[in-house]
């Protein structure tokens, strides 16, 4: 049988610095690897993933010429502009992308963005004047835009996306989609001389009031309203009636907006051509230009940079927060791992290139994107397909595109966006889980309705981490008090439960509980008297590590007595201790502290300090001598930072105002002690150790008598830190507070040491402990406990 003894050394920076240096060669071929991930799945690229991805780009391809069309419209662009856009992403995506369902293109978000954008573009002297024209201010948003993009991709900060929390993002899309709806209710209707830049609200009271100047238009938008939602009702009918169908019936259901296009195209065409009109009665788009007849190099205007760099921020925000959750989402459902820095990066490369076809900023849309998923896309070459099906369009079909009309275009652009629309049930959801979830959401969900898009992307990521801070300011925390579990009840157990000493002892079957817990919190009894078990739940950092402590030195002044009790006579007191002592003295006195880290993985300086201050306070309080018992958790920051304060061995000097001597300084390693020395240990420490540990401890007079062997064993070096834990104190105090100097601690013999052959046990040998290198430092609160209510007997054995 053997004891495993658990140390976590802190690593040297040096050899930290050497480590990494060795590791450049292989992480700098990992990063240009990671570039192209095309290189891992097409060298396996099949005849199977290949119908897959035809199928997939002829499904989608039928919702890239309608989209192209109407979102450029939302973007107050020339609709050939949308075109553009929806080509060039496509067909750089699979070189760099990591999801195979994602399609680049336009969006309808980022086209209401660019949109508003544009609103106050065409309002400027310059473009009034002929000096800025529509593709000067599409190409800079395209290029700077993915230029930022392209960066945070090329440095791998893509964990920026994690800081946009869910209700933001929930919030700002369905508040985004709203605002598309009103913004296209005027042109459904026909409606003329309705400014769509202004706020939503704005623009939807006006339309209300306007509704006696609709014209013909509204006979195209609401029949397609009204032909759109009848085949998706219609498809989701048939999909659950004849499921063996169900291949069928989902290509009839997407094909749904090309059938509004060319239908309502066919109809304007008809009324234009074969009517005696000398204008057309319905509005249509007009003629499109054929080609890439905007294919330059892009020259910068500094002016239009400036006009425009204020809006870049939120562009950017948009981009990486709508492609990262469409990208995530179905990279979950599809059960991938989608890697955001490179997706990041794709999206970037994509715009700057789309910036020499005078494209706007464009990436992975929801619907396109959704419908790629269900469509079967085997690999992301679906999306190079897509592409060439977009170039083909803008070749051969835009001379069809002139009779589209534009009632049409806005009914599908409403029609494709209420699914961004979040209803009832997700608001209940947000406040269902917390107030605060819910106040981002609806902040996010508002404020597009009644501001700037941009404005609606910055307060509720500005709001969320208010939130935040202000959560990791004031963490959880909770104090453990145990709760004894009889397996068989008798009324001997009854008996021992209503003895005091038995009530301290610390058998197997112990459970604990926050104090206030709402179940056992009745069934639940302090550890012992003068004992406190103290559990933060949260890291411990410069925001929030008075806190958590000034709430530890309250509970111990609330619950135990000061060891100095203060004079009798008012008039001598401390200003800030002048109430009655009379019930503080039926406190018992604070023995020692058990601090459960398990779940801290940070501990800074400031939330050093903060626990140092903590200690010193309440040995000043207590009047003597305070041990604080640590469970440690796996966190090797944390570790470090509890030997760099002390708290392995608790070693005071009287120099050091009460403060720890570090274990990084003064370690085992003192008075010639040294790692690999021969002959530094013997093994016939050993089995009086074990018998300690893992004696029989069902009487409290054989677990006292065995802590008394300790004695006999303090002088020799071992390997074990339950004497150093248990006798160390009266050898840095000695009966006093004065402490020990720094000459009687190094004569003393370390606790530990590393020899060789004796750090692990055989692997053959059976484990039946586990204890840490460090004599105040356990694995879990059970051990941590025991080991101070074995001293707290030790103690009061010998003041008796």
């Amino acid at each position: 049988m053997s004891t495993i003894y658990v140390d976590n050394p802190p690593i040297r920076y040096t050899d930290q610095l050497k480590h990494g240096i060795k590791q450049l060669p292989r992480m700098a071929q990992t990063y240009v690897k990671n570039l192209f991930p095309i290189v891992d799945w097409l060298p396996s690229y099949n005849m199977t993933w290949f119908s897959g991805d035809i199928l997939a780009a002829l499904t989608v391809g039928i919702l890239v010429i309608p989209q192209s069309l109407a979102y450029a419209k939302i973007a107050n662009l020339p609709p050939v502009f949308g075109l553009y856009t929806n080509f060039v992403g496509v067909l750089l995506y699979p070189l760099f992308g990591t999801s195979k369902d994602i399609s680049i293109g336009v969006s309808a978000v980022m086209a209401l963005m660019v949109g508003q954008v544009m609103g106050r573009f065409y309002l400027t002297e310059q473009y009034l004047s002929g000096e800025w024209t529509a593709a000067d201010a599409s190409i800079m948003l395209s290029l700077f835009a993915g230029f930022i993009t392209l960066f945070i991709g090329i440095f791998r900060l893509g964990d920026l996306f994690h800081f946009i929390c869910q209700p933001a993002i929930a919030g700002f899309m369905g508040g985004s989609g709203i605002t598309i709806v009103i913004n296209q209710l005027n042109k459904i209707f026909g409606i003329p001389g309705i400014n769509t830049s202004e706020a939503p609200y704005l623009v939807f009271g006006k339309t209300l009031a306007n509704l006696n100047h609709a014209s013909v238009d509204a006979a195209f938008g609401l029949s397609a309203i009204i032909y759109l939602y009848l085949v998706k009702y219609l498809s989701e009918y048939l999909m659950r009636r004849y499921p063996q169908y169900s291949r069928w019936i989902f290509f009839f259901n997407t094909s749904r907006s090309v059938v509004v296009l060319i239908f309502s195209t066919l109809i304007c065409f008809m009324i234009n051509r074969f009517g005696y009109f000398t204008s057309s009665p319905v509005t249509v788009l007009g003629e499109i230009p054929a080609g890439l007849g905007h294919m330059a190099v892009p020259t910068i205007k500094t002016d239009v940079v400036s006009f425009f760099l204020a809006d870049l921020p939120g562009i950017v925000i948009l981009l990486i927060m709508e492609h990262g959750t469409i990208s995530n989402s179905l990279g979950k459902l599809a059960d991938y791992k989608v890697d955001m820095s490179q997706e990041i990066l794709a999206i970037g490369l994509s715009n700057v290139i789309s910036s020499f076809f005078c494209a706007f900023p464009s990436l992975g849309a929801f619907s396109r994107s959704a419908v790629n998923f269900k469509s079967g896309a085997r690999t992301p070459l679906s999306s190079f397909f897509m592409g060439i099906i977009a170039l083909l369009s803008l070749f051969f079909f835009t001379p069809a595109f002139t009779y589209v009309s534009t009632a049409a275009l806005s009914s599908i652009i409403a029609y494709s966006v209420t699914d961004l629309i979040s209803g009832p049930t997700v608001w209940r959801k947000y406040w269902d889980m917390h107030p605060s979830e819910f106040l981002i959401f609806a902040c996010a969900y508002v404020i597009s309705l009644f501001a700037r898009i941009d404005v609606s992307v910055y307060v509720p990521i500005i709001l969320s981490v208010i939130v935040q801070l202000y959560r990791s300011a004031r963490p959880n925390y909770a104090f453990l008090e145990r709760l004894d579990i009889d397996l068989e009840l008798t009324d001997e157990k009854l008996k021992m439960q209503s003895n005091e000493s038995s009530n301290d002892r610390m058998d197997e079957h112990v459970v604990f509980f926050p104090n206030n817990h709402p179940t056992v919190g009745p069934y639940l009894r302090p550890v012992a008297k003068g004992i406190l078990c103290f559990q933060p739940q949260e890291n411990i950092v410069f925001q929030n590590a008075t806190f958590v402590f000034d709430k530890l030195t309250q509970e111990i002044k609330s619950s135990t007595r000061c060891g100095n009790l203060p004079s009798e006579r008012l008039g001598d007191r401390s200003w800030n201790n002048a109430s009655s002592v009379g019930k503080s003295l039926e406190k018992p006195l604070l023995h020692s502290v058990v601090l459960d880290l398990s779940g801290v993985h940070q501990l800074d300086y400031s939330g050093m300090e903060a626990l140092i201050d903590a200690a010193i306070a309440a040995e000043r309080y207590a009047g003597q001598s305070v041990n604080w018992y640590i469970v440690t958790g796996h966190s090797m920051l944390v570790r470090k930072t509890l030997l760099f304060a002390g708290f392995g061995n608790q070693r005071r000097d009287s120099k050091m105002n009460g403060r720890f001597l570090s274990d990084l300084r003064h370690g085992v390693s003192e008075g010639g002690h040294r790692p690999g020395v021969e002959g530094c240990c013997t093994n016939d420490v050993q089995p009086e150790i074990e018998s300690i540990y893992h004696g029989d401890r069902s009487k409290h007079h054989e677990e006292y008598e065995q802590v008394v062997e300790i004695e006999k064993v303090q002088k020799k070096p071992h390997h074990h830190m339950l004497p150093k834990c248990f006798i160390g104190n009266r050898l840095q105090y000695d009966g006093s507070e004065d402490g020990i100097s720094q000459t009687e601690m190094g004569n003393t013999s370390p606790s530990w040491c590393y020899c060789k052959n004796k750090i692990g046990p055989a692997v053959t040998d059976r484990i039946v402990a586990v204890h840490d290198r460090y004599p105040f430092f356990f694995q879990t609160v059970h051990d941590a406990t025991r080991a101070a209510l074995l001293r707290y007997h030790l103690d009061q054995s010998e003041t008796a």
